[in-house]
């Protein structure tokens, strides 16, 4: 289960790094979902959570700690090294061309 590190600056509510979006780039703050499409055009979904007063949003806004370059680098970068390999392994032509997701250096 996922732990709430956002929150959405429109409505206020806690919500995980996956269930938020930037639409208007990262210095103008996160939205959810539902106020993201809301912010896009889209009608209003009935969310079945309230929306919050400003001052309650701008409190819980704040509570949050900021995002930092460390943070949001996977901490897992095993996968990345291997990813690596892969890639080098198929300029290198050490990949058969015929596997998955396979080309050929011939048009």
């Amino acid at each position: 289960m996922a732990v709430s590190e956002q929150v959405c600056t429109r409505c206020g509510h806690d919500f995980c790094t996956e269930c938020v979006v930037f639409p208007f780039g990262v210095s103008k703050g996160p939205l959810c979902i539902s106020c993201a499409l809301e912010a896009g055009g889209v009608s209003k979904q009935h969310t079945g959570r309230p929306k919050l007063a400003g001052k309650e949003i701008k409190r819980r806004v704040s509570n949050v700690p900021a995002p930092s370059a460390a943070s949001s680098a996977d901490p897992d970068d095993s996968n990345a090294d291997d990813e690596a390999d892969l890639d080098q392994a198929w300029l290198n032509g050490e990949v058969d061309v015929e596997s998955s997701g396979g080309w050929s250096r011939t048009f």
